[in-house]
């Protein structure tokens, strides 16, 4: 199976990551564990220098200022001393003559290019190291035999070698195996991104139902729990756009049909010159033109807030300001009517919302009270905190509605009554977005005064 793109730049980027923290461990470890390894070989080295030294003059048995007798059994030493040091060790004198050695042959060639490498000074004697990569160390050491005796001492491994090499193949190797886990790691990260690919690979293709199955807590779960409230609410739009659709057209035949029927018989009245009751067609042709006109308003309103899931002008308010303006718009209806007006208004301002949006929401809730009163009965409107909400309750006189029916005056295009007064059945289908994209709730009650419509808003945006 071929990986994906985001497999690969998963696995790539760790891989990157991975060989830049690979140097960076080297280098360190060459600066910081390099030094103190070279001061450890630098003494170790002089500790053996200084021990064959010592044996040997003790072995010689002289004075500082003798001179060695003959004694057969040195060299034997020599080359024990030798043998366990893996080091080439003679004596020689001032002249140049050599007294004992731990090898046959002639003196090593190499000692020359050592003296040419890196110096170490010691207490009375040096210690010529390698250059990298080069064999061994090369010290000489005067001795207490006689004067101007030396003692050369010739490690053929390299005291001074440096661990780097190993480390590094080590990391090499650590990389390797790490290298090796990324690859199900990438595959168990990029997993869940490609189920997220294909679920909205369906979704696209028309599966507005299939969710993606996501389950993990981390930021791939969020974004995959967003991603299917993503889903829920366009799922949610196009039903409910189709469902608008079917009901405006539903809405619409009836002030349409009355409309080409008035215009039928005013064409037919012209055609026979009978002017009588022409205004009466035409009255009727204006006002279902008017309810054409509040109800695509109507409509146009319910499909701003049913797209608007936040707040868009959130600002600080005076909600009794608005309710007071409201009702001083609705007071001429409500006297045609012979409405009663019952008010208790009392809140703390401000309300933080939407202006237009919460005006609106209360317009339509105080016409949804007028139009459905019956004349002679009285409107009861009440503002008061709750906690530090603010509740809202309109009550008009009307009969009892089915506990079933209660939830369902939220439905657009849901009527309780048959009449044309009882209008279009979106005024409280917009109530209820509006309030609950401000984070509230509304509710259709039952009361003993009639029928009531209960909001309530929180005064703050983090309430």
């Amino acid at each position: 199976m071929k990986p994906s793109k985001i497999y690969l730049k998963i696995f790539f980027s760790f891989l990157l990551i991975l060989i830049v923290a690979e140097v960076f461990i080297f280098v360190l470890f060459g600066i910081i564990v390099g030094r103190h390894i070279g001061s450890e070989v630098d003494r170790y080295a002089s500790a053996q220098v200084m021990m064959v030294k010592e044996i040997i003059e003790s072995k010689a048995g002289s004075s500082p200022e003798g001179t060695p007798p003959p004694d057969a059994s040195l060299e034997e030493f020599i080359e024990e001393l030798g043998r366990l040091l893996d080091a080439k060790i003679w004596l020689q004198r001032a002249d140049g003559r050599v007294v004992a050695k731990s090898f046959a042959g002639t003196l090593p060639e190499e000692k020359e290019a050592l003296r040419k490498g890196r110096v170490k000074d010691f207490d009375g004697f040096r210690i010529y190291h390698g250059r990298k990569g080069g064999p061994g160390s090369y010290a000489i050491v005067p001795v207490g035999l006689e004067a101007g005796s030396e003692l050369h001492v010739l490690f053929t491994r390299s005291h001074s070698s440096h661990p780097g090499g190993a480390f590094a193949l080590g990391l090499v190797a650590i990389g390797a195996v790490i290298a090796l886990l990324v690859i199900p790691v990438s595959r168990f990260i990029s997993r869940p991104i490609n189920e997220l690919r294909d679920s909205a690979q369906r979704i696209a293709e028309g599966d507005l139902s299939h969710r993606a199955g996501v389950k993990s807590k981390d930021e791939i779960g969020r974004l995959g729990r967003a991603f299917n409230h993503m889903a829920d609410r366009v799922e949610k739009m196009i039903r409910g756009g189709k469902e608008l659709t079917a009901h405006v057209s539903h809405e619409l035949r009836t002030p349409l049909t009355r409309i080409r029927i008035a215009e039928e018989m005013l064409r037919d009245k012209v055609e026979q010159q009978h002017c009588k009751g022409l205004d009466r067609h035409l009255d009727d042709i204006r006002e279902d033109i008017e309810e054409l006109d509040v109800l695509i308003g109507r409509i146009l309103t319910l499909s701003k807030f049913d797209l608007q899931e936040r707040l868009v002008n959130p600002e600080a308010l005076n909600p009794l300001d608005l309710m007071d303006g409201l009702l001083v718009r609705f007071k001429p209806a409500m006297d045609r009517k012979g409405l009663g007006l019952e008010t208790d208004l009392s809140f703390e301002p401000p309300l933080w919302g939407d202006r237009e949006a919460v005006q609106t929401a209360f317009s339509n809730i105080l016409e949804n009270a007028v139009k459905h009163s019956p004349p002679g009965g009285a409107v009861k409107v009440e503002m008061k905190p709750v906690e530090s909400d603010l509740q809202v309750s309109v009550t008009n006189p009307a009969d009892p509605v089915p506990e079933d029916e209660l939830e369902r005056v939220f439905e657009p295009f849901h009527r309780l009554g048959t009449t044309k007064e009882s209008g279009f059945g979106l005024g409280l289908a917009i109530v209820k977005k509006i309030i609950e994209a401000h984070g509230g709730t509304v509710v259709a009650q039952n009361a003993p005064e009639g029928f009531r419509i209960r909001v309530r808003l929180p005064s703050s945006p983090g309430d």
